[in-house]
């Protein structure tokens, strides 16, 4: 197997799927989703925090519980990069993506409550909190790496749309890819906004993306 059990284990959360998980390395798998998120003002609230354990506990709050919903939903989580995670859903089963808008609701709950948890623990305020989540649909191609690093990697232009739209997202927002806006019920749809440059063109101009089409949408307020 070009990826163990353990490895495996770690992307998926079980070992569901793994005797079969070779048979979809290499190849473009169609209709997956992509969400790249992250956690505003990491490196503001590490820098007024003089108590290392205490930045320490916050990430893990954020990252441990972000991947538990990502796991839980049935998504790939491909890594935890600093203060941000990288999730796919559609290599097992088909995309639910207002299933999907539930889950990145309730990693801005997360986010949320642990910004105010670590700002209760500091002076200075930090304006900018919660989360930022970026979210693409299309194919996707699990790499098989040399044998020398055994595992995947993703190989995929979706995931670079993702991680754009999250870095330009409003906290506490979802920016989406158009292709995953139409994946949504109608209902849904109608609580979408599209989105475009201060120039007046339409979509948004992401580095070294060009412009696409895109779209906001806020979770509901409880």
């Amino acid at each position: 197997m070009a990826v163990d059990k353990e490895l495996y284990e770690f992307h998926f959360g079980s070992l569901n799927g793994w005797e079969t998980f070779d048979e979809k390395l290499d190849q473009p798998i169609d209709d997956c989703c992509v969400m790249a998120m992250d956690f505003c003002s990491y490196s503001a609230f590490v820098r007024e925090t003089s108590d290392i354990a205490l930045a320490h506990k916050m990430l893990s709050a954020f990252c441990d519980g972000a991947r538990d919903i990502l796991i839980e939903s049935g998504a790939l989580v491909d890594r935890v990069q600093g203060d941000g995670l990288l999730a796919v859903w559609g290599v097992h089963h088909k995309v639910n993506a207002p299933k999907i808008l539930q889950v990145a609701a309730r990693i801005h709950t997360l986010a949320q409550n642990t910004a105010s948890v670590w700002q209760d623990s500091i002076d200075r305020v930090i304006e900018t909190q919660g989360a930022r989540i970026g979210l693409s649909y299309g194919p996707v191609t699990l790499l098989s790496l040399p044998t020398a690093y055994p595992g995947f990697s993703l190989l995929s232009e979706i995931v670079n749309l993702a991680a754009r739209l999250e870095a330009r997202a409003d906290p506490g927002t979802v920016f989406m890819t158009n292709r995953f806006e139409n994946l949504l019920p109608t209902e849904i749809q109608k609580s979408c906004e599209n989105l475009s440059d201060e120039d007046g063109l339409p979509g948004l101009k992401l580095k070294n993306v060009g412009r696409v089409q895109a779209f906001r949408w806020t979770p509901p307020s409880d």
